[in-house]
């Protein structure tokens, strides 16, 4: 049986549960991902489970329209990302009684690893 870990926004408007062992954490400097703090934990799509309701979401679209950070609209905290076929990416930072500094964090040069998004 897998582990459940349940995760909020700051406010608490935004609840998912996470039925996925905690394992690979990634933290990332990256243009969004250094503003936001977004620690990644990527786990199978079917893990997770939208305790809210879908209209409470905001979303932010950047590099592609299937990809996108979904984030609470009242208090703005970053929840999770899409677009990574079959896997989201859970920001660990919002787990439920779980110190992230107690965790192992890799690290991703996502600054200079990954392409330029578009410009205008």
């Amino acid at each position: 049986m897998p582990e459940v870990h349940k995760l909020c926004c700051h406010c608490g408007e935004i609840e998912l549960e996470v039925s996925h062992e905690l394992g690979r954490l990634v933290e990332c400097n990256c243009s969004t991902c250094a503003r936001s703090g977004f620690l990644h934990w990527k786990v199978p799509v079917e893990a997770v489970r939208l305790l809210t309701q879908k209209r409470r979401l905001s979303v932010y679209l950047w590099r592609d329209v299937d990809g996108g950070h979904h984030f609470c609209p009242t208090c703005g905290t970053a929840i999770f990302r899409t677009g990574y076929r079959d896997r989201i990416s859970i920001n660990a930072r919002c787990l439920v009684g779980v110190d992230v500094f107690a965790l192992e964090v890799e690290r991703l040069d996502g600054r200079n690893e990954m392409p330029p998004g578009p410009t205008i």
